[in-house]
């Protein structure tokens, strides 16, 4: 258990409290406790956030919910105790700022704008013919027939747009050509986090991607809409750097084997624990004659569990006497229990 430095105003925050305190790791309890760094307005912040404003955060959490249900929300202690991890987890949600110093942060003021006064100018007085000149024919604006003739030449011509479109062809004709692939132009988009996830799930695209972050795994897009159906996991969204907010659904880590086991019930599962560090979990598969051993996850046919247990035909030429007698024997003995003996003892283990 780590001791957090969170204040609490009822027994439902007392509550809450002491769940962090039991499951949150070393380095959530330093987010909680000491603050994230934070920037606004250009001044370097610190970002606290206490059980006020998850409580805060959890209302709209469930009014969400009761939204969908159109009249009410039924909300499991399950739940509102996830919401708290993910509150205190996602670095997006702000709760109080402060200046290094220990001070509350204070928006800037907005300036008002200076009031500009116009002053009457008079109409310059018309001067006398002069005679005609160069510079005057400079001056002088171009008929709408000169301007008409002008557009037209302009259109003629390709437009910024259109020659980098022409140069991006002939570049590619070449590449083609000469046997070459040319890169992808467009610059990656999202933050890195995002651009990391999508890399692993172009890699995988038939398979579900779960990504661990900090304390929990993290599922985005399309695949985190299906799951929070099939999971009956809270949909949220993450803040990625784009138009709008990717949708996500998040579970704790020291859960996450039951969720995989869930998960690839229905789908193949890829698992980034970090960008290196990545597991395939298949889909669960088994035929009618097939049988699962939970010893090593192996998928094993009916023809090779007798095998493994030694339910093998006997040769013809063994006498049935002795038959009967080998039979009688391995009734009198447990087959697990002399299965687990046999792997600790090796050969030293002989039945009698």
């Amino acid at each position: 258990m780590i001791a957090l430095n969170l204040q609490t105003n009822s027994q439902e925050q007392e509550l809450v409290k002491a769940f962090l305190e039991e499951n949150a790791s070393q380095l959530l309890a330093d987010k909680i406790n000491n603050g994230v760094p934070a920037e606004k307005d250009g001044k370097p912040l610190i970002n606290r956030k206490d059980l006020n404003g998850f409580f805060s955060f959890a209302c709209e959490e469930a009014r969400k919910l009761a939204e969908k249900s159109a009249r009410y929300a039924c909300v499991k202690h399950e739940t509102v105790y996830g919401w708290a991890m993910h509150y205190f987890e996602e670095d997006s949600i702000i709760g109080t700022l402060y200046y290094m110093d220990g001070t509350e942060y204070q928006p800037p003021k907005p300036k008002s704008k200076p009031r500009t006064t116009t002053t009457p100018v008079a109409p310059p007085k018309p001067q006398p013919n002069a005679q005609f000149s160069l510079f005057d024919l400079m001056d002088s604006e171009p008929k709408q027939s000169e301007v008409a003739e002008i557009q037209e030449e302009d259109d003629d011509y390709p437009s910024e747009e259109e020659q980098q479109e022409i140069m991006r062809e002939l570049a590619e004709e070449e590449a083609e050509l000469e046997g070459r692939t040319l890169p992808n132009p467009e610059p990656p988009k999202g933050s890195p986090v995002y651009q990391m996830y999508m890399q692993h799930q172009k890699a995988n695209p038939h398979s579900i991607v779960a990504v661990r972050l900090g304390d929990f795994y993290e599922v985005f897009g399309d695949n985190a809409v299906t799951l929070a159906g099939e999971l009956d996991l809270i949909l949220t969204g993450r803040d990625c750097r784009l138009e709008s907010r990717v949708p996500m659904i998040g579970f704790p880590y020291h859960a996450a084997e039951v969720y995989f086991g869930k998960i690839s019930e229905k789908h193949s599962l890829t698992v980034v624990e970090t960008n290196t560090d990545v597991r395939q979990i298949p889909l669960k598969t088994k035929k009618a004659d097939e049988t699962i051993d939970y010893d090593t996850g192996e998928i094993l046919s009916e023809e090779e569990m007798q095998k493994f247990d030694g339910d093998i035909y006997e040769p013809d030429d063994v006498p049935d006497t002795e038959l009967q007698h080998e039979r009688q024997l391995a009734k009198a003995y447990d087959k697990e229990t002399l299965r687990t003996l046999s792997a600790i003892l090796g050969e030293i283990f002989i039945m009698r």
